[in-house]
């Protein structure tokens, strides 16, 4: 993981990359604790962060208390994929200001990228579920040539008398 800080103006920018788990979020914490004493808006930068665990969602949501504590604005900017799925997990996207950095709020960038991408569900090919007073096979119209009880085709019935059951008969 790498930490880089710089501070313009009122404005303090915390450059997060790599993985945050239980051996860093101490250092993002301090980071971030340096910073609300020094600027009043801290922005905490997420684009190269491919792993976040609970301590360092800790961390930031430690940080955004401090900074409301304090006065001071805190913002998560610039939210990768993958910390935006802990974050959305947590519910905690609703707490936290998110930006990108267009400005946008990521949280609602990120669910209408996902509503667009989710494919439509389809009908399935291979079964007919509309009534039928006959039985189904998907493999072989004919009855066996053999008089057995037990049939060698898979086979799919409908049983109306039990509501909307499907039986399955191999």
């Amino acid at each position: 993981m790498s930490i880089e800080q710089k501070i313009d103006g009122n404005i303090g920018k915390l450059f997060l990359a790599g993985e945050i788990d239980l051996d860093k979020s101490p250092e993002v914490r301090e980071n971030i604790k340096s910073l609300i004493d020094q600027v009043k808006i801290i922005e905490v930068q997420l684009s190269k962060v491919n792993y976040i665990d609970s301590s360092g969602i800790a961390a930031l949501v430690e940080g955004m208390q401090l900074s409301k504590s304090s006065s001071k604005e805190f913002f998560l900017t610039d939210v990768s994929n993958e910390v935006m799925k802990v974050i959305k997990l947590a519910h905690l996207d609703k707490i936290f200001q998110i930006k990108s950095a267009t400005g946008e709020n990521a949280a609602e960038a990120s669910s209408e990228v996902i509503t667009e991408q989710e494919p439509t569900p389809q009908a399935s090919e291979n079964v007919d579920l509309a009534p039928s007073d006959e039985v189904q096979s998907p493999i072989n119209d004919t009855e066996p040539e053999n008089n057995q009880t037990e049939e060698t085709n898979p086979s799919i019935k409908r049983d109306d008398d039990d509501g909307d059951k499907i039986k399955f008969k191999r």
